[in-house]
């Protein structure tokens, strides 16, 4: 689903006539475009209102799968809301572990942890080529 905003005239057109005859799908759409709303809370006590606020309307329509999702927001709503707020996440750990899992795939295995460690370094710029004099 666009944004209404993304949304050519045609595509618009289109959509009317879909929310008209599919009420589940438009109520998890606005409920959706409601969520949004949370990126413009400026503090995690905000984010927090908002948010109950959001899980009590997607309670009170029951659209299935938007309950299941709105579950696990409530699971995880400290976090949810502080990511939110506070605009960090964990997201940079996220890429060194998939640069690391590329390493593995290519590699097709290591015989060493050492060895895995200097692929690692080596393919990601992390290891020191020049040569280490010693006195």
């Amino acid at each position: 689903m666009k944004n209404e905003a993304n949304r050519t005239a045609n595509q618009e057109d289109i959509f009317q006539a879909i929310q008209k005859l599919n009420l589940q799908v438009s109520i998890a759409w606005r409920l959706r475009e409601d969520f949004k709303a949370i990126f413009r809370c400026r503090s995690f006590a905000d984010a927090k209102k908002y948010f109950k606020r959001w899980l009590k309307s997607v309670n009170e329509e029951a659209v299935k799968e938007v309950v299941q999702i709105a579950e696990m927001f409530e699971r995880h709503r400290e976090g949810v809301c502080n990511a939110l707020c506070y605009e960090q996440s964990n997201a940079r750990a996220e890429r060194i572990n998939g640069k690391i899992q590329e390493v593995k795939t290519v590699g097709r295995g290591y015989r060493t942890f050492k060895n895995f460690r200097s692929a690692i370094l080596f393919f990601h710029d992390g290891l020191d080529l020049h040569p280490q004099y010693s006195r």
